[in-house]
C-alpha cells in the first residue's frame, strides 16, 4: 500500500524552470482537445448571432464565451508548466477539470440564447475545486510558495461567489448583468496577478511559448475550416466565382496568419512577471479573433448563398440566410482580421522589433480594419494580410 501511495501520489513539487528539451505532454494534449469542441461552439455562436441580425449583441456573447474557454485553459497551462508531476492523482484531478470546461462547453448554445447558464456555472466549479485541491498540493510540498498556493485556491473560489450573482439573481443580458460579468472578469484575471506577487511559479518559457503556439493553431483551424465549408458550397452551387475566391481567400487567410505568428522571433524573451502578464493576457485577443476570422467567413458563405438564391429562386439556403447582409458580413472579417494582427503587435512585435519595424503590424491592422468599408473585404484583406506579412519577414 505504501509503494502504491508513493507511486500514484507524490509530492506535487515545483519543476525545474531551467528544464531543457521541455515539450507539451499528452495530458495537455487531451485538454487541447476538448478547447477544440468549445472553441468550435463559440464561434458557432458568433456567427449564427450575426447572421440573424445581432452583430453586436453576438460579439459581446462571444468575447464572453470564449474567455468562458480560454480562462481555464490559461489556468492549467501556466499550471501544469510549474508542477505537473504526472500522477495518478494528477491525471484525474485534470481530467475532472476537462469535464468541467466540457460543461461549459456544452452550455454554450445555451448561453448564447438565454444569457450566463447555471450548467457553465456548475461546469466552472467542476474545474475549480479540481484546480484548489492541486493547490493544495502544491502548498504542501512547496513551503515556499505556500502563500502563492492559497491566494490562487481561494481567489479562484472568491471569484466564483461574483458569477453567481449572474447567473442566477440577475436578468440575461441586462445592464446588470454585463456590469457583473466585467468585475468577474476583472477580478479573474487579477487573481494570478495577486497571487504571483507572494512568490513566481516556476513556469517553463519554452514550454509555455510551444503551449501557446499550439492553441493558436486551432483557432486559425476555424478559418481553414470556413474556407472548406466555402469549398463544399461551391461545389453545391456549380463552382461558383465568387465562392471559390472566398474559398482561396480564406485558407490563404489561415496561412499567412499562422506565419506572422510563427515568424522568427521569440514571441517571449523574458520571464519577468509584468511582461509575461502581457503576453498571456494579450493573446485572448489574438486567440480570440483568430478563430472569429473563421465565424465571419462563415456569415460571408451566408450572404453569398443568400445573393444566389435571389438569382436562381431556389430555396435550398441556411434558413436565416437572406438575414445577413454583405456589409455585415464584410465587417465580421475585417474586423477580426484587423485585432489579430493588433495582438501580435502588442504582445510581440512592440517588444522586439526597433523604429519603424515595430509599427509594421500596428499600421496593417489599421488597413485592414478599413477594408471593412469596401464592398467585397476578403480579396483586398487578403492581399494586405499577404503584404503584411512579407514586409514582416524583411525585418
Amino acid at each position: 500500500m505504501s509503494f502504491l501511495f508513493k507511486r500514484h501520489l507524490r509530492p506535487l513539487l515545483a519543476r525545474d524552470r531551467d528544464q531543457t528539451h521541455r515539450a507539451a505532454t499528452q495530458l495537455e494534449l487531451l485538454f487541447d482537445l476538448v478547447v477544440v469542441i468549445a472553441i468550435a461552439a463559440a464561434a458557432h455562436g458568433l456567427s449564427h448571432t450575426i447572421e440573424i441580425g445581432q452583430p453586436l449583441l453576438g460579439s459581446l456573447q462571444y468575447g464572453l464565451a470564449f474567455f468562458a474557454i480560454w480562462w481555464p485553459w490559461n489556468l492549467f497551462t501556466f499550471f501544469a508548466s510549474s508542477f505537473d508531476n504526472d500522477d495518478a492523482a494528477y491525471r484525474l484531478s485534470v481530467m475532472v477539470m476537462m469535464f468541467g470546461v466540457m460543461l461549459v462547453a456544452a452550455s454554450l448554445p445555451v448561453m448564447f440564447e438565454q444569457g450566463l447558464t447555471r450548467y457553465g456555472f456548475w461546469g466552472y466549479i467542476i474545474f475549480r475545486v479540481a484546480s484548489a485541491l492541486l493547490w493544495m498540493r502544491v502548498a504542501r510540498a512547496n513551503p515556499h510558495l505556500r502563500q502563492t498556493a492559497w491566494r490562487y485556491s481561494f481567489g479562484q473560489i472568491l471569484i466564483q461567489g461574483v458569477w453567481a450573482i449572474g447567473a442566477f439573481l440577475l436578468p440575461a443580458w441586462s445592464a446588470g448583468a454585463w456590469v457583473m460579468v466585467a468585475i468577474a472578469v476583472l477580478g479573474e484575471l487579477l487573481v494570478p496577478f495577486f497571487a504571483e506577487k507572494a512568490g513566481a511559479t516556476p513556469w517553463h518559457r519554452r514550454h509555455i511559448i510551444e503551449r501557446f503556439g499550439l492553441l493558436n493553431i486551432i483557432v486559425i483551424g476555424e478559418t481553414l475550416l470556413s474556407s472548406t465549408h466555402a469549398i463544399g458550397a461551391s461545389m453545391q452551387q456549380g463552382m461558383h466565382g465568387p465562392m471559390l475566391i472566398l474559398a482561396g481567400c480564406g485558407a490563404i487567410m489561415g496561412f499567412a496568419l499562422w506565419w506572422l505568428y510563427f515568424c522568427d522571433v521569440d514571441h517571449l524573451d523574458t520571464i519577468r512577471r509584468r511582461r509575461a502578464f502581457v503576453w498571456g493576457y494579450g493573446h485572448f485577443i489574438i486567440f480570440s479573433a483568430g478563430a472569429a476570422v473563421g465565424s465571419g467567413l462563415s456569415v460571408m458563405v451566408s450572404a453569398i448563398s443568400a445573393e444566389l438564391s435571389t438569382e436562381t429562386h431556389t430555396e435550398a439556403v441556411h434558413e436565416t440566410a437572406h438575414q445577413v447582409s454583405h456589409a455585415t458580413a464584410t465587417w465580421a472579417i475585417a474586423i477580426p482580421l484587423a485585432l489579430y494582427v493588433l495582438g501580435i503587435w502588442l504582445v510581440r512585435d512592440r517588444y522586439q522589433l526597433q523604429n519603424m519595424q515595430s509599427t509594421t503590424l500596428l499600421l496593417f491592422s489599421v488597413l485592414l480594419l478599413l477594408t471593412g468599408f469596401l464592398p467585397y473585404a476578403p480579396l483586398p484583406a487578403t492581399l494586405l494580410l499577404v503584404l503584411c506579412l512579407v514586409l514582416r519577414l524583411q525585418k
